[in-house]
C-alpha cells in the first residue's frame, strides 16, 4: 500500500504540459484528437506552479509560460478504479433511468471514445434516450473551438424541448 503523499509529475513549462496532454489523447483508443487550443485551455485551468528542484529550475526561466507546472488533480485519480459495473448492473441502471421518464440526451463525437456493440445496443434498447446526436469531433469536442458551438447548440436545443 502507499500510505504517503502522492506527488504529481512536474513539467518544465506550460508547453511541456500541453504536449503531454496532446500525447495522452493520441494514445487513447480510436481516432481521437485534441486541438492545441483546447489542450492549452485545459492545461492553463488544471495546472499550478510546481515546487521545483534545482535540476528542474535550471531548465526553466521565470516567464509565465516557461515556469515549472504540475497538474492540480490528485494523481490517485489515475489509479485503477475500485468500482466496476457488470453488464447486468449497467442494464439495471439504464432500465431504472428509462422507467423514470427523465429525458436523456446522448451527444457523441464521430471520432470520440470507441463504443462496443453491446454498449451501443444497451443504450439504444434499454436506456432509450429521447435524443441521440452524432456530431463532428473527438472525445473533447465540447472543448475544441471548432466543435464547441455545435455541442452547445445541441445541449440548448435539448433543454428547450
Amino acid at each position: 500500500t502507499n500510505d504517503g503523499p502522492t506527488r504529481a509529475k512536474v513539467y518544465r513549462n506550460v508547453d511541456a504540459a500541453i504536449e503531454a496532454r496532446l500525447d495522452t489523447t493520441r494514445r487513447m483508443p480510436g481516432d481521437q484528437y485534441l486541438s492545441e487550443e483546447a489542450a492549452r485551455d485545459m492545461v492553463m485551468r488544471a495546472t499550478v506552479d510546481a515546487v521545483v528542484t534545482d535540476s528542474i529550475r535550471s531548465q526553466s526561466s521565470s516567464s509565465d509560460d516557461n515556469r515549472p507546472v504540475s497538474f492540480r488533480h490528485d494523481p490517485r485519480l489515475q489509479w485503477p478504479s475500485l468500482q466496476y459495473y457488470t453488464r447486468e448492473q449497467v442494464e439495471a441502471i439504464y432500465s431504472d433511468v428509462c422507467n423514470s421518464n427523465v429525458p436523456v440526451s446522448i451527444i457523441m463525437a464521430q471520432d470520440g471514445w470507441p463504443v462496443d456493440s453491446w454498449s451501443q445496443s444497451a443504450v439504444n434498447n434499454i436506456l432509450k434516450p429521447s435524443r441521440m446526436k452524432l456530431l463532428k469531433g473527438s472525445h473533447h469536442f465540447h472543448a475544441d473551438p471548432d466543435t464547441v458551438g455545435d455541442v452547445a447548440s445541441e445541449i440548448v436545443s435539448f433543454l428547450k424541448a
